[in-house]
């Protein structure tokens, strides 16, 4: 009798515990199209702006390039962009999800070179 309770007792709160571990608002993050990452790059270049990291130049630039690409063995979004004169290049990384990963920015020679 006291085997079958215990049995019971541990078949009842695995039961109760997988209702509670599944709650609403766990839904899995939404993954990023082309055009969201554009849009991101976008809204992210404005910020960058605003923070003093990049000059306003950059503010009416048109991405020249987005591409998925691993990058440390995690795929990400890859928008580059060019300058009006074509002398530098800025880059911005998204994860898939969305979040803002780095930027950089680099002359045009400099990429050439590597």
């Amino acid at each position: 009798m006291k085997l079958m309770m215990k049995l019971m007792m541990i078949t009842g709160s695995l039961f109760l515990t997988s209702f509670l571990m599944a709650h609403e608002g766990h839904e899995h993050a939404k993954q990023l199209d082309q055009a969201s990452a554009l849009e991101a790059a976008s809204v992210k270049i404005a910020a960058l702006i605003q923070e003093g990291q990049l000059t306003s130049s950059w503010s009416g630039q048109g991405a020249a390039h987005a591409q998925l690409a691993r990058v440390n063995g995690l795929q990400n979004w890859i928008i580059s962009y060019l300058d009006s004169g074509a002398s530098e290049r800025l880059e911005l990384i998204f994860s898939m999800t969305g979040e803002f990963v780095s930027f950089t920015k680099r002359s045009i020679s400099d990429t050439a070179a590597n």
